[in-house]
């Protein structure tokens, strides 16, 4: 064997040695999609995330998204036991759980939800996370969508007793005890239920993002909608990775995961909602769907009917952070200075 063979044989054993160490050095996060795969939560949020992940790691850390790995309330304590490493979920599926969070789906705040999501956000941020109600994981960001409005079949919000005795579908507690306040029977189902629901006579309406209303086709069965200023409520969602595959990860990639949450994320995934919400109302004029905008004394009258849920949840919350009245009156202050640092209405 020449000299110059063996030069080359060195170099390509140490390629291999490297690309090798290269492969081993790749961290893949099994990442449990519970939504449709063309949903635009996969498709417009999490997909473009994993991509930029990969690149901002130099393709040392790499996600999969896989079939749900369990029902959609699962999906917390499968990133928490470690079925999962990452997953995206909605806080009130587990109602009860995540008291502190149950502050971004008070009624009455904002419409935008890049608005809503990063004043909720930094409120929590700063008074809540240190109660630790992730624990088990990392919590990468946690916003919120369009606000809750009301679509019925026939009744419009044209008093508090217009909605009286009719069926309404309910995704969460907050909506419950709103639901019940205002006379209606709750009916706790699935999403992926509510068109057969409401197709049926099951349902007679639901409280609801108008995105959802528009991408799910209920317009014809729900063509009544009853708009109040901030919402009847909202829902409070969240993206967490498991802890201990968070702290396996190499501090260079902590690092550049962390630039791409947080706030970062906050915005960009609000913004996509924000988008759906805004494409799904220029679609109600011409699906025949007639908006009853809730206002003047009658607001009014549907503020004071709604005030207990803020301060059942302001009860609740103290009890496990002593200053959760200082950070709701910091959330509420901070929807205007936002909007007035986005350029757009609350």
């Amino acid at each position: 064997m020449t000299q110059s063979t063996r030069i080359l044989l060195a170099a390509a054993a140490t390629f291999v040695a490297v690309a090798v160490a290269d492969a081993q050095a790749q961290t893949v996060l099994r990442f449990s999609n519970w939504l449709p795969p063309t949903h635009h939560v996969v498709t417009e949020m999490v997909t473009p995330w994993a991509a930029d992940v990969e690149k901002a790691t130099e393709g040392r850390v790499k996600l999969q998204i896989l079939p749900a790995l369990g029902a959609p309330p699962a999906h917390f304590d499968l990133v928490k036991n470690g079925v999962a490493d990452v997953a995206f979920g909605v806080h009130a599926y587990t109602p009860n759980r995540f008291k502190l969070t149950e502050m971004g789906e008070l009624p009455f705040t904002a419409d935008h939800s890049v608005v809503n999501s990063l004043a909720y956000w930094r409120s929590y941020a700063k008074h809540f996370a240190k109660y630790n109600e992730h624990e088990g994981t990392h919590l990468l960001g946690l916003w919120t969508n369009g606000p809750y409005q009301l679509f019925t079949k026939a009744n419009a919000f044209t008093s508090l007793d217009a909605v009286n005795g009719i069926k309404i579908r309910i995704p969460g507690a907050t909506v419950e005890r709103i639901t019940k306040a205002l006379g209606m029977t709750p009916i706790s189902s699935p999403l992926t239920e509510a068109y057969e629901q409401i197709s049926r006579g099951v349902i007679q309406g639901m409280f609801q993002q108008k995105e959802t209303v528009i991408s799910f086709n209920m317009t014809q069965h729900m063509p009544v909608a009853s708009f109040v200023p901030g919402g009847f409520a909202h829902s409070s969602q969240f993206m967490v990775m498991n802890e201990a595959k968070w702290k396996g990860l190499e501090a260079r990639d902590r690092d550049a995961i962390a630039k791409l949450s947080g706030e970062a994320m906050v915005r960009r995934f609000a913004a996509v909602w924000e988008a759906k919400e805004q494409a799904a109302l220029a679609k109600f004029a011409e699906t025949g769907v007639k908006i009853t905008n809730v206002e003047g004394k009658l607001l009014e009258d549907l503020r004071g009917k709604l005030q207990f849920v803020t301060d059942e949840w302001l009860a609740e919350a103290t009890k496990k952070a002593p200053e959760a009245a200082a950070a709701l009156a910091e959330y509420k202050a901070a929807i205007p200075a936002v909007a007035r640092e986005l350029n757009v209405k609350p």
